[in-house]
């Protein structure tokens, strides 16, 4: 695993936070893909979006981004319990993807690495395949960190991984409930 130092200065959502709000919105102003993904029924208790959130290019988002983008959306973070129901999913890895299939649809998941945002403000950028994603849980410890997920191809399996700085920048990929529960 490659391990790289970063500052926030140079990351494209410090450039979004600062930029200066005008009347004219640009094409390349809106938030996100939100309104183009699509519910996957994969079998589980809830649909799954067909894609990684994503605004511009990037894939890494910290906690409070993703909640601000989701505002009045339908789109939510899954559960740890909600990613727990992927393990009964056939599961490939391959090209830095993750496919689940089950009873013939797919979802797959793209590894973009993370970004750890210390609580001291120093940040450590990961490079690798791995997929890291925010989930709905709050740290029962501590609400600045927020329990997220990885996906490794060493043993691929849905990994529960220990809570994060809410200022990191991870990929989310998005559920929504089904309207027949």
């Amino acid at each position: 695993m490659r391990k790289l130092s970063v500052s926030l200065k140079e990351s494209r959502f410090v450039d979004l936070i600062n930029k200066k709000f005008t009347d004219e919105i640009r094409k390349e102003d809106k938030i996100g893909n939100l309104k183009e993904l699509k519910p996957v029924d994969i079998g589980t208790s809830v649909l799954w979006a067909d894609d990684d959130l994503c605004d511009g290019g990037e894939y890494l988002f910290t906690f409070d981004a993703v909640t601000d983008m989701l505002n009045g959306s339908e789109w939510r973070l899954p559960t740890l319990s909600e990613v727990e129901e992927l393990e009964n999913c056939k599961r490939v890895f391959g090209d830095g993807k993750y496919i689940f299939t089950n009873n013939g649809t797919s979802l797959t998941f793209y590894g973009h690495g993370e970004i750890f945002v210390l609580s001291s403000g120093k940040t450590e950028q990961v490079e690798d395949n791995l997929f890291y994603g925010w989930t709905n849980d709050v740290s029962k410890f501590d609400n600045n960190y927020i329990n997220r997920y990885l996906m490794d191809p060493s043993f691929f399996i849905v990994e529960k991984s220990n809570a994060i700085y809410k200022n990191s920048l991870l990929s989310a990929r998005l559920v929504k409930d089904k309207k027949d529960k």
